[in-house]
Parts: structure tokens; sequence; C-alpha cells
């Protein structure tokens, strides 16, 4: 994973994401923003780890620019902005950063509940066994990430070492993170203020053609 100097620091944890990166697949991705997971445990809220949102910027950022001008974000909303990421036709991936150690089935069987009712909607419940799988026997160390990339044409790819053709599987497990009952709420709205950057840097891009003269996409 190549990155530039700059960063965006989850604020609960000091953990540090690149603001511009690339992954195995796409072009350069751009950090929308992070937050942090944690769970209560005898009544304390325990850290688990940070999580961020990266979206392959360019086609991303055209993407913002289309629902905008058809004005899909006239109500401005944080869940507006975070379904167009949801929804968008374009490379995006969620880097967990574990702030404690934890096993794969303990990371799995946290997030199973939310897409089991998904997946059995769409008849896609075996690729939960698979992705299940790739956890189980796992422990995750303190300090190590799981990358979950959602490719657009509906492909799964778990650190480049898992890929599983699920479409279904794809939307319900970034719904966990970027859904109504997301379980990183704070994050969620960093996402959507990453997304209005996003946008804006759009619309300037926009002008800036429209002023010399360049055709608009």
């Amino acid at each position: 994973m190549a990155s530039d100097s700059q960063t965006i620091t989850e604020k609960a944890t000091g953990v540090n994401f690149p603001q511009v990166t690339k992954f195995w697949q796409g072009e350069a991705y751009r950090c929308m923003g992070a937050g942090v997971r944690t769970k209560k445990v005898a009544f304390v809220s325990v850290k688990i780890y940070a999580v961020a949102l990266f979206v392959e910027a360019e086609p991303a950022a055209h993407e913002l620019g289309i629902r905008h001008r058809g004005g899909f974000f006239q109500d401005n909303s944080d869940d507006d902005y975070n379904l167009a990421l949801t929804d968008g036709a374009f490379n995006k991936l969620i880097q967990v950063h574990l702030v404690r150690k934890i096993e794969g089935e303990q990371f799995f069987g946290a997030i199973e509940e939310a897409l089991t009712p998904r997946l059995s909607v769409t008849g896609e419940i075996g690729t939960l066994n698979k992705f299940k799988q790739f956890f189980d026997g796992k422990s995750l160390e303190k300090g190590s990430d799981i990358l979950l990339l959602w490719k657009k044409e509906g492909v799964l790819e778990v650190q480049a070492d898992l890929k599983i053709d699920s479409p279904g599987l794809c939307r319900a497990l970034f719904e966990v993170y970027t859904g109504s009952n997301t379980v990183v709420p704070e994050a969620k709205k960093a996402w959507a203020e990453g997304a209005r950057q996003l946008l804006d840097s759009e619309e300037i891009r926009r002008s800036t053609r429209r002023a010399g003269g360049g055709k608009d996409q």
C-alpha cells in the first residue's frame, strides 16, 4: 500500500490513516474520514478498532458531482452523503486497524447478526460462510489491519487474499458501517464530511475547466 505524507487521525485512538493512497486494485484512493468501534465490557466502553473509509478518488468525485447537480444533496444530510458513497459505482475500501487483540471469530461474530438477514433475503447466505471461514482460527493482533475492498463489479476482496463474487455481501457488509444502524456513528459523520470535501474539489475542477475553455464531463 503506497501513500502520501498527509494523514487523517482518528482522535479517540490516535491511529493515522493516509489521506491519499493506493491499494492493490484501482487508482488513487482518498480517505473520507475515520472513527472508532467500541464495545461495552462490564459497563466500560472499550476501544476495539479504528476504521476508515476510502473511495477511488476520481470516479467518486465525478459521481458525487453528478448527484449534486441532480439535486440529490439538497437536504445536505449525512445520510444522503453516506448513501451516495455506498451506492456509488466506484471501488471503495474499509480499513480496520486493531487497537487491541481479538480473535477472528470475534470480529466476524460482531457483524454476522447484521449480515445474515440481508443475505437471506438476497439468497446469498452461502457467501457469508465463505467470508466467515477466512477469519476462523485467526488471531488478529493489536496493530494489524483488515482491508475490505468492494469492487464496483460487486466483488468483495479481503486483504487481496480472498475474492467473493457477491454484490449482496458487499452492500450488506458496507452498510454495517455506512448504513442507518451503523456500528460507528461518529465515523459516519466524518465520512459525510469527507464526501462534501470531495464534492467541493470536483466543483472547483469543473469551474476551472469552464474558465479555461475546457469541456465539462
